[in-house]
């Protein structure tokens, strides 16, 4: 071997020296992270792999129920199977969707629309609800075919269901998703909850609402759920378990479902309202508002379509008559003025003003009688008997704003009774700065007052509050507070509120007045010239006062007050037919089917 050729071969053993020690640092190295990985962090990356095949699943808590004084279920809940998609997810498999859609009867065009719509809306690809209620065989279909199809979701929620259907509807109200004013206004929601939206369903919405729960599930890799995850281990306690959910708390209304029933049953009118109050302590007994609609048709969910089609109803059978609809009283109005007259000295009881003789003269002007030819020489208990409106023209000539809006004041007008529903409707009840606001200072004349003495003109009112007057005119003069819920019982059975009743003398109300005014409305339905004749119910003393309002787009406006029985009064019913005609002739047999059947079948 020459010098050449060994120096050859001492460089490349050199060079292998040098490889086999990297070599061997590298396989250190791996070895070293290996035993790291696989032995040190074995835990920790145990853990990792858990967590990313197990997901929580939030449970919905069951609202609370909705019952009847007597614990008759008005609102309900049942299971029902939402089916969801995930958007992104779908959209990666066209072929499985088109079939999906092909064997759940879903139309893949428009659901392709509305997935692109839901993307542009929420860019994260959440969730997205197809079907708010799944049939049995979409059930069957998504459940036998979760591999195959696991861009669907079935998520099963409680939902509301209405055993008694379109009874007391209004009063009950409906749910829906949370808005995104809804979610601004109240942090502790999230997207996706389902809040009170009217009614009682929304007022104590706080109380109805549980404690949601959560499951935790195990998923494969396309999302599909493998099944849930009764057991956490120990080492993985800080990952959670699942937790049941905890119901809301059931509301005890203070309607009678009889007498509700037997209310919508009387009141066979298009449009208006009725409410029965206890006079004694302002419990709503019934209340129905017309139009109605049947609240399960929320059950089945609603397109953007269907539910701006039912918003724009010009009926509004969405919108609560009861507490939120305006209404002139019309000669309901009359005992205010009466009492306001009699309290400012402007006529005795037994005093006769200049006869009626079917109209009025008040400066240029004919202020006309509801009855053409007349009502002839009468004093103020036979004025309100007979409703002449010729004999509160002079008594409106007399007093002035301020005294109509003082007496108003004590009957509840003007101002919201505190009711707990929602959207109640403060109503009207003018005074001298009301009419300078609207016709400007020393602009207008006391002619206003003709009309504001048989409750015409700016003077609004709602059902309820006209069932308020009614009720201080029942119990002798106490103002007592109208509502809805008796109690609020926790899943636990504790009772954690219970409704206000209260009642309480209204202070500076002229008794003789109120005493001598009750007299008179017994008379409007049981005497011989009474124009509530049409409500007399045989063995039961009944008092009241008709109303025809005034309407200036379309047919009058039929109201009656009532009372019953005088000697112990249990209920004060008011009623508004919206077109109907006299009160006498429309509103008045009404409330005697309402009374009838109340004292014959429920109260015997």
């Amino acid at each position: 071997m020459n010098l050449f050729e060994g120096q050859k071969s001492g460089a490349l053993e050199s060079r292998r020296d040098k490889l086999l020690v990297i070599f061997s640092i590298l396989l250190l190295i791996f070895l070293v992270r290996l035993f790291y990985l696989q032995v040190v962090k074995h835990k920790y990356y145990e853990k990792l792999a858990f967590t990313n095949r197990i997901q929580r699943e939030k449970v919905i808590a069951p609202r609370g129920l909705i019952l009847d004084r007597d614990g008759r279920k008005l609102v309900a809940n049942m299971p029902v199977y939402q089916i969801n998609i995930l958007p992104k997810t779908a959209l990666k498999r066209e072929r499985q969707l088109e079939l999906a859609c092909r064997l759940l009867g879903i139309d893949v065009g428009k659901l392709r629309s509305s997935i692109s719509a839901w993307l542009e809306k929420y860019p994260d690809g959440r969730e997205m609800t197809v079907v708010q209620s799944a049939n049995k065989k979409q059930i069957s279909i998504l459940k036998e075919n979760q591999l195959l199809f696991p861009f669907f979701k079935l998520v099963m929620k409680p939902r509301r269901i209405y055993p008694e259907g379109s009874l007391a509807a209004h009063v009950l109200g409906y749910i829906g998703e949370v808005t995104e004013e809804d979610l601004k206004r109240d942090r502790k929601l999230a997207r996706g909850d389902i809040t009170g939206k009217t009614g009682v369903e929304l007022t104590y919405n706080r109380y109805l609402t549980g404690i949601d729960g959560v499951k935790v599930v195990e998923v494969s890799a396309d999302g599909a759920v493998i099944g849930e995850i009764d057991y956490i281990s120990t080492d993985n306690s800080d990952i959670g378990g699942s937790k049941p959910p905890v119901p809301g708390s059931d509301v005890y209304l203070t309607i009678d479902v009889d007498l509700q029933r037997i209310v919508e049953e009387a009141f066979r009118w298009d449009k208006g309202a009725v409410v029965v109050m206890n006079p004694n302590n302002g419990e709503i007994l019934a209340a129905t508002s017309r139009p109605g609609y049947n609240p399960n048709m929320f059950l089945k969910g609603f397109t953007g379509k269907e539910w701006k089609e039912l918003n724009s109803d010009p009926s509004k059978p969405l919108f609560n008559r009861t507490v939120q609809a305006l209404y002139p009283p019309g000669s309901v109005f009359k005992l205010v003025t009466a009492y306001s007259a009699l309290v400012n000295g402007i006529v005795s009881p037994r005093q006769r003003l200049k006869p009626c003789f079917g109209s009025y003269r008040f400066g240029n002007r004919h202020f006309r009688c509801w009855k053409s030819e007349g009502h002839g020489l009468l004093n103020l208990h036979d004025a309100i008997v007979q409703s002449c409106d010729v004999f509160f023209y002079q008594l409106g000539e007399k007093l002035s704003a301020d005294q109509f809006y003082e007496s108003g004041r004590l009957f509840g007008l003007g101002e919201k009774t505190g009711v707990d529903l929602p959207g109640e409707a403060k109503g009207i009840l003018p005074n001298r700065h009301y009419y300078d606001r609207k016709y400007g200072k020393r602009k207008w004349t006391q002619g206003l007052m003709l009309n504001y003495s048989i409750g015409q003109g700016e003077i609004l009112a709602t059902p309820l509050q006209l069932a308020l007057l009614c009720s201080i005119f029942a119990n002798g003069g106490k103002m007592v507070k109208p509502h809805i819920v008796s109690r609020v019982v926790d899943p636990s059975g504790n009772i954690i509120y219970s409704g206000n009743s209260w009642e309480s003398p209204i202070k500076g109300l002229n008794k003789d007045a109120l005493r001598f005014i009750r007299s008179a409305m017994v008379d409007v339905v049981h005497g011989e010239h009474g124009t509530g004749r049409a409500a007399m119910v045989t063995g039961v003393k009944i008092a009241g006062k008709t109303g025809t309002a005034q309407n200036p787009h379309g047919e009058d406006h039929a109201v009656f007050i009532a009372y019953a029985p005088v000697e112990n009064p249990s209920l004060a019913i008011s009623i508004v037919m919206e077109n109907a005609g006299h009160g006498g002739a429309f509103a008045a047999p009404v409330a005697r089917e309402i009374i009838l059947r109340y004292f014959s079948d429920v109260r015997h």
